[in-house]
């Protein structure tokens, strides 16, 4: 079990975070001058939301999936090549099993879940009233979300939900219902691989709990090599190939990408300037309980800063309203690494995290 509650900061090394917290909410500021992407699949139905319908109408009437699933990208203009252009099946078949109504109380429900959980660990853990009220309003908008008009539809708010839930309920001496709920998550959106790869990293040491890790990573592939000759076989005589992710579209769509995947689309482009380095240094506060979280949110950030283009903002729907709860930990943080900085206590509590 960790043991480590209480998080270390030398005092050069909070001076340096401070500094790296301030220069990134200044640039997110600068940056949100400029023009930003419309929100994916909120117009018409050229958008994501009416591919996926078209598909699930497809494998309602009989049609295999990949075949509808390819028949359809072609149909709405989207690339058909590579195996990552088309989602895995598992979101269109729950869907021909629940119908549009079923998917979307069934994602409520698994936000909720998820978020219950969240607040439960941390309550066990300790938190404060006031960390307590923080999570639980964001993760509250965050289920008030997914009943939003064609959120459900969305494979990254199905594995975003999915992914809380695994953070929330990860103990080092109890990870398997961790790691079960990862490996759903990379059964809607293969993306959420990321998590295994995090987690494994950070269990180099104990060896029974890598060990499950990779073989959720080994897993993991297996079930997209699976889905990439699937893909494969589908394929019309002349494939339509990608114009490709890698953009750098740097902090501006990091930025965008939460907006635009959380409640704080209905506010100034600002206020997520400020929001977004404030959560990952409140998770940056927690110390080692928090890692999960943090590793997480961090790498999949630091991915956006180069792959993703602008219409792929709601990629943001996998880690935005976990990302977002670490706004309850900044004023533990800050109050830490003030107090480092200036030569004074050098430890903040962290054991109420999930």
């Amino acid at each position: 079990p960790v043991t480590d509650t209480t998080l270390q900061v030398r005092p050069w090394a909070a001076r340096a975070c401070l500094a790296g917290w301030l220069g990134v909410t200044v640039l997110g500021v600068i940056l949100t001058g400029r023009t930003t992407p419309s929100a994916p699949g909120a117009t018409g139905g050229a958008g994501d939301v009416a591919l996926y319908q078209g598909i699930a109408e497809r494998v309602a009437g009989g049609e295999p999936y990949y075949s509808a699933a390819v028949a359809e990208q072609l149909a709405h203009g989207y690339p058909t090549t590579p195996a990552m252009t088309v989602r895995p099946p598992t979101l269109t078949m729950m869907e021909t099993l629940l119908g549009q109504f079923g998917l979307t109380v069934a994602l409520v429900a698994v936000s909720l879940a998820a978020g219950l959980a969240v607040i439960f660990a941390m309550g066990r853990a300790g938190a404060t009233r006031f960390e307590l009220a923080v999570a639980l309003i964001v993760l509250a908008a965050g289920s008030a979300l997914a009943a939003v008009g064609p959120v459900a539809w969305f494979h990254d708010a199905w594995a975003g939900a999915l992914l809380i839930g695994a953070v929330a309920l990860y103990r080092p001496s109890r990870w398997w219902p961790s790691l079960l709920l990862a490996l759903l998550a990379t059964s809607i959106r293969a993306l959420a691989v990321v998590f295994l790869l995090v987690m494994a990293g950070l269990a180099w040491r104990r060896r029974a709990e890598l060990l499950g890790w990779l073989g959720g990573v080994v897993l993991a592939g297996l079930a997209y090599l699976g889905h990439a000759a699937a893909v494969a076989s589908a394929q019309p005589d002349a494939p339509v190939p990608s114009q490709g992710w890698l953009q750098l579209g740097g902090w501006g769509f990091v930025l965008d990408s939460v907006r635009f995947s959380t409640m704080l689309s209905v506010l100034p482009a600002v206020v997520t300037a400020v929001a977004v380095p404030l959560a990952l240094l409140g998770w940056f506060g927690t110390g080692t309980r928090g890692r999960p979280a943090l590793a997480l949110c961090l790498t999949l950030c630091v991915l956006s800063l180069v792959i993703g283009r602008p219409e792929n903002s709601y990629w943001g729907l996998l880690y935005a309203t976990l990302l977002l709860v670490g706004l309850a930990f900044a004023p533990r943080a800050l109050t830490a690494l003030w107090r480092s900085a200036v030569g004074g206590d050098s430890a903040t509590p962290s054991d109420a995290q999930p």
